[in-house]
């Protein structure tokens, strides 16, 4: 495998807020090259997406060589309409492993609008280097722009593996690592087949997959994991809230035994379960039984399911049907 190490950049982030245009449709305006060996435009992955113009609105592409990419990668608001092809997510691999707080830690940072990722791994290996020391946040991918789409991509971690802060996004055929909150933010998405593994090598007792921000009964945010499944060595809650109105809903997925009885956790919500909409549709495996759950998980009907499809969810405005890959 072909190691390159790639610039570190930092950046304190917000809320980001940005214009979500269309890209110019499906076409791709231009496409450049990263790698080492061969005729490559860029020998760093980020060079590649520095000389991308600001407020780009065309579809760039830039196909990333196998091999594994050691740095920061940031993608700035300023800079949408792009799309990162690698060669395999176990082939081209970007990874770090910061740890200072959630803003800067993250190996990668995408802001604008219109970014589409395949075929990539993202590792943040703090923790793992560091297994015999207190467990510290440490991300893998901050993902805060609208119309983001992630194509079997993995994000591995422990701690705040995968920050999907703002926006809507989608996740197929993606695998997810980590350990506690590894799934968290205020986005708005949709998880189709993805594969989700809870290690539990440094833990005490049960963990989280996920802890969803949404603020209130009007927030559009949740996370939908549809198909796809839950497995691990770990003890795992599906849940906790991160904030009053959080919002989670798996169908039709495999949960393993990793799974806890109890399976959500109000967190720093005790007395707003009744605003927390948690629930499981149609799942199978041994830690699909809901018997011993929390009493306030909803049961959704079919009229309420679909609120949550793909394209209810986070497709009205048929953003995903206008991407420029076929998928």
């Amino acid at each position: 495998m072909n190691i390159y190490l790639v610039l570190a950049v930092s950046f304190l982030g917000g809320t980001i807020l940005a214009e979500s245009g269309d890209c110019g449709g499906k076409d791709i305006s231009a496409t450049i090259t990263v790698g080492r060996q061969g005729n490559f435009t860029f020998g760093s992955i980020q060079a590649a997406i520095d000389s991308i113009k600001t407020n780009n609105d065309r579809w760039i592409k830039i196909h990333i060589e196998a091999g594994l990419y050691i740095g920061k990668i940031y993608i700035p608001q300023e800079k949408p309409c792009i799309i990162l092809e690698g060669e395999g997510s176990r082939k081209t691999i970007i990874t770090f492993w910061d740890h200072i707080g959630i803003d800067t830690s993250a190996t990668f940072t995408s802001e604008p609008p219109n970014v589409v990722a395949t075929d990539i791994g993202f590792m943040n290996t703090y923790n793992s280097i560091n297994r015999r020391i207190e467990i510290k946040p440490a991300l893998a991918a901050r993902i805060y722009g609208d119309k983001s789409f992630f194509l079997r991509c993995n994000f591995i971690s422990y701690q705040d593996t995968l920050f999907d802060a703002t926006g809507r996004h989608y996740f197929k055929n993606c695998y997810i690592e980590g350990e506690i909150d590894f799934i968290w933010g205020y986005g708005q998405s949709f998880y189709e087949n993805c594969s989700i593994n809870a290690v539990g090598i440094n833990s005490t007792g049960p963990d989280f997959v996920t802890a969803q921000g949404r603020e209130s009964p009007t927030d559009p945010s949740g996370f939908v994991f549809e198909g796809g499944s839950l497995v691990g060595d770990g003890k795992v809650n599906l849940g906790r809230a991160w904030r009053a109105y959080s919002r989670v809903i798996f169908h039709g997925t495999y949960l393993s035994s990793v799974v806890t009885p109890e399976g959500w956790n109000p967190w720093n919500y005790t007395g707003s379960e009744s605003n927390f909409t948690y629930a499981e549709v149609d799942c199978k495996g041994p830690g699909a039984d809901t018997s011993k759950r929390v009493k306030w998980i909803k049961t959704l009907n079919q009229s309420q399911l679909n609120e949550f499809s793909l394209t209810s969810f986070i497709n009205k405005d048929g953003w995903i049907d206008n991407l420029p890959i076929i998928f």
